[in-house]
């Protein structure tokens, strides 16, 4: 229960709520990294009283999912974490992420379970690409989900389509969307730059996330052969690491046997500067994933005035519309990627047009306009009989 007021100078002062954060923070940079840094950061909780237990994970994000040794250890030092946080803080109410893939989805439960006992509220904001997933177990598995989302007092969302799978369940709590946003500094170095569109010659497209199949990877090399055998000049750019153990080697052998070394370029991960100035150099955003939440590098591409080439899962339709700030392909159609990077390295004024409509379109994203609504879901959660 919320701490009692006290009388001073005849006056009743009562306290602020307290409210618990848990997440991680970057590095890595991901979706839930940079929420939980946009809430630390954000001026719409200061009527809590904010703290924050910190679950980053000291693995690679290739680990994630894996029911392993280390993924074990990782969790029982989340659960220490919160416990201690919990006793330290007493909160009363609690804001967390909830992961998609089923080991860590388990983990979340068990911090929940935590909570509750605490006798907190608890606001959980759903990221995984893959939550549905978690809804169509089966079995024993089935009732451990919906008992874990039972503890829940309210249930955040990337999208409307998420929203609608978790009110297809049937979840007893009210279910909201609270949308993924993007790193401060990001629209800062964008808002300091001015792109100048190009008019004729090559066009580049950038690349920014984990290498592999689930984000298109091996759908799109197999389309650049087309589109440079189709004598578009086109180049592409792939930052990031490897998603799974072994597909950074599988795109290199790929690449290289497609002969298309000349027009894609791997750099691996990169940060900082080096991350802005590809950026800067690219002309048009390609990543055609199979699953997906809302990726945060949409909003790094709109930041610096670049189109979006991707597909329509997850919450992305919340963002990219087809033909007004991005083209939409279906998931594994290389015809479609192919039309798609022609039409953006061809129709130059087209290519401007949506870029300068996705830059728009970010502003509804901006860290201080999504923190203002998870802030206003926890009042609102607080309030709740």
């Amino acid at each position: 229960m919320p701490a009692r007021g006290r009388v001073h100078d005849g006056v009743l002062v009562m306290p602020k709520p307290r409210l618990l954060i848990l997440g991680p923070l970057p590095p890595p940079i991901g979706g839930v990294e940079t929420v939980t840094q946009a809430i630390l950061e954000s001026d719409a909780f200061q009527d809590f009283d904010v703290a924050h237990a910190d679950t980053t994970k000291g693995r690679p994000k290739q680990t994630q999912g894996r029911f392993d040794l280390g993924n074990f250890v990782w969790a029982a030092r989340h659960a220490a974490r919160v416990l201690g946080a919990v006793r330290r803080h007493r909160p009363d109410i609690v804001y967390m992420p909830v992961a998609g893939t089923w080991s860590g989805f388990l983990r979340d439960m068990a911090l929940a379970a935590i909570v509750k006992r605490a006798g907190a509220r608890l606001v959980g904001h759903v990221h995984g690409s893959d939550f549905h997933f978690i809804l169509e177990r089966r079995g024993v598995s089935a009732g451990v989900a919906r008992r874990g989302l039972a503890q829940f007092d309210r249930l955040l969302v990337l999208g409307e389509r998420g929203k609608a799978q978790l009110e297809a369940y049937r979840v007893r709590a009210p279910v909201e969307v609270a949308p993924s946003t993007f790193r401060r500094e990001v629209f800062e170095r964008a808002a300091a730059w001015t792109r100048a569109h190009k008019s004729n010659g090559r066009v580049v497209g950038l690349f920014v996330g984990q290498v592999g199949r689930r984000k298109g990877v091996f759908d799109l090399l197999p389309a650049l052969r087309r589109v440079k055998d189709a004598g578009v000049d086109f180049r592409m750019v792939f930052v990031g690491p490897a998603e799974l153990e072994g597909e950074w080697e599988q795109a290199q052998q790929m690449r290289d046997w497609l002969g298309v070394a000349d027009v894609a370029e791997l750099t691996g991960a990169l940060m900082g500067e080096e991350l802005y100035a590809r950026f800067r150099e690219g002309d048009v955003f390609v990543m055609p994933s199979h699953t997906e939440g809302l990726p945060v590098v949409f909003f790094e591409a709109g930041a610096f005035e670049m189109p979006v080439v991707t597909t329509p899962v997850g919450a992305i339709p919340d963002l990219v519309v087809n033909e007004r700030n991005g083209l939409l392909v279906e998931p594994g159609k290389t015809d479609q990627i192919v039309a798609a990077i022609t039409r953006m390295a061809r129709d130059h004024e087209g290519r401007r047009r949506m870029a300068r409509q996705l830059k728009q379109d970010i502003q509804a994203f901006h860290p201080d306009r999504v923190c203002a609504r998870i802030a206003q879901a926890v009042r609102d959660t607080l309030a709740q009989p």
